[in-house]
C-alpha cells in the first residue's frame, strides 16, 4: 500500500518549515521554546480589545498580545464561535462577540476553569496557543532530541530512492507542529515469498500547542519516490499519545519501545512476518471473523474487521484467511478513516494480531 503522509508535508510546507538535518530541526524547535513563556490564568481575567485595527488579548495586567491564526481559532473554539465567521467582522465587532463569548463560559463552568496560556517573546507578546490546563505540552525540541538519539544506530532522515526530483528532506518544523520520517538503510529486511527487501521506517508527529496528539507510526517499506510518496508500506501501526493526563509517562514508554524496535535485528522482522504469511486463522472469510471478533481484547466491532478483510488486496497483501493478509487489510482500511483515534484503534488492533498465535 501507499502511504501519503511524507507527500502532504512535501507538497504544502514553505520553505522555511523545511530543514537539512535533525540536530538544525532541533535547534529550530529549541529556539521556539527558549521564547515562550506560560501562564495559566482565569477565563475570568481574559478579555480582547480592538487595537489599531487588530484583534488582541489583554490581561489583568492590562499588556496587550496577538494572536496567531492557531491561537485564534482555538480562543472562538472556547466560547463556541466560528473562527471562519468572525474572521470575515471588522476587529470591533469580532471583540464583542469574543467578550460576550468569554462572559457567558464564566458562568457556565463551575469554579471559573483555568486557560493555559503559551505566548512568543520578542519585544512584544504573541499568543501561540489557548489550552486548558489539564493540557500537558510536550515540546517539539524534546521529540526532536529522542530522534538525534536514534541517528547513531543507523536511522537518518528518509532520501528518495526513484524519480528524485528535489534535496528537500522529510523533516518540517513551526511554532506549529513537527513532521519527521526517518528510516534505516543499514537493515534491509527480507519477506519470505517476495522480491526485493523492504526497510523500516518512522513517521513521527507532534504539535506543542494542542494542533494535534503526539504520532508514532512504523512499517516497512520498499521505496519513496522524489515527491515522498511512500511505496509497498506493510505492517503500519501508529501510536496516538494525547496531551492529557499522563502524556509524558506515555511518551517516555513509547520512546523506549521505538528504541528496541529500531536496534532489534531483521531476522527479528523476516521471522515474524514469514509465521505470518504461513498462519491461516480460517478457511473462510466466516471463519476468519468468527475467530477474530472472538478475540475481545482486540476491541475490533465485526464490521470493521470485515472492512480490513475486504480490504485486502491478494496479489500485494497475501490471502486476507492469513495473519499477515488481513493485518495488511486492517492497516490499509484505517488508512480510510477519517478520525485520528478510531484509525488508531484499528492500527493497535492490527498489531496485536501479528503477536497472537493461530
Amino acid at each position: 500500500m501507499e502511504l501519503f503522509k511524507a507527500h502532504k508535508q512535501w507538497a504544502e510546507r514553505p520553505d522555511d518549515e523545511r530543514f537539512s538535518s535533525l540536530a538544525e530541526l532541533h535547534a529550530a524547535c529549541k529556539e521556539y521554546a527558549s521564547s515562550a513563556a506560560e501562564k495559566n490564568v482565569p477565563f475570568s481575567d481574559m478579555r480582547v480589545e480592538n487595537l489599531d485595527g487588530d484583534v488582541q488579548l489583554v490581561g489583568r495586567a492590562g499588556v496587550p498580545a496577538k494572536l496567531t491564526h492557531w491561537a485564534f481559532s482555538q480562543l472562538c473554539s472556547r466560547v463556541e464561535v466560528p473562527a471562519s465567521y468572525l474572521r470575515d467582522l471588522p476587529a470591533t465587532l469580532a471583540c464583542q462577540n469574543l467578550n460576550h463569548g468569554l462572559a457567558q463560559r464564566v458562568k457556565d463552568v463551575t469554579g471559573n476553569a483555568l486557560a493555559s496560556l503559551l505566548f512568543h517573546k520578542n519585544g512584544g507578546l504573541l499568543l501561540r496557543a489557548i489550552t486548558t490546563d489539564s493540557y500537558a505540552r510536550i515540546w517539539n525540541y524534546e521529540v526532536a532530541e529522542r530522534l538525534m538519539d536514534l541517528e547513531g544506530s543507523g536511522w537518518k532522515p528518509a532520501t528518495p530512492d526513484i524519480r528524485k526530483i528535489d534535496d528537500k528532506l522529510p523533516l518540517y518544523a513551526s511554532d506549529h507542529d513537527m513532521f519527521v520520517f526517518l528510516s534505516n538503510r543499514n537493515v534491509t529486511v527480507s519477506e519470505a515469498g517476495s522480491s526485493g527487501a523492504v526497510y523500516r521506517g518512522v513517521i513521527v508527529e507532534n504539535s506543542e500547542v494542542g494542533a494535534s496528539a503526539l504520532k508514532l507510526t512504523r512499517f516497512l517499506y520498499r521505496e519513496m519516490c522524489g515527491n515522498h510518496i511512500i511505496w509497498g508500506a506493510s505492517n503500519v501501526m501508529e501510536i496516538s499519545v494525547r496531551h492529557v493526563g499522563e502524556a509524558r509517562q506515555k511518551w517516555n514508554h513509547y520512546a523506549m519501545q521505538m528504541r528496541r524496535y529500531a536496534e532489534s535485528s531483521a531476522s527479528d522482522d523476516e521471522a515474524k512476518i514469514a509465521s505470518a504469511k504461513r498462519a491461516i486463522i480460517g478457511g473462510t472469510k466466516e471463519d476468519v471473523l468468527d475467530a477474530l471478533f472472538g478475540k475481545r481484547s482486540l476491541g475490533l466491532s465485526r464490521k470493521a474487521i470485515e472492512s480490513g478483510y475486504d480490504a485486502c488486496i491478494e496479489a500485494q497483501d497475501g490471502s486476507p484467511k492469513t495473519q499477515w493478509g488481513i493485518v495488511q487489510g486492517l492497516t490499509r482500511y484505517s488508512q480510510t478513516i477519517p478520525y485520528a483515534d478510531k484509525r488508531t484503534s484499528v492500527d493497535v488492533a492490527a498489531g496485536k494480531i501479528m503477536d497472537l498465535v493461530f
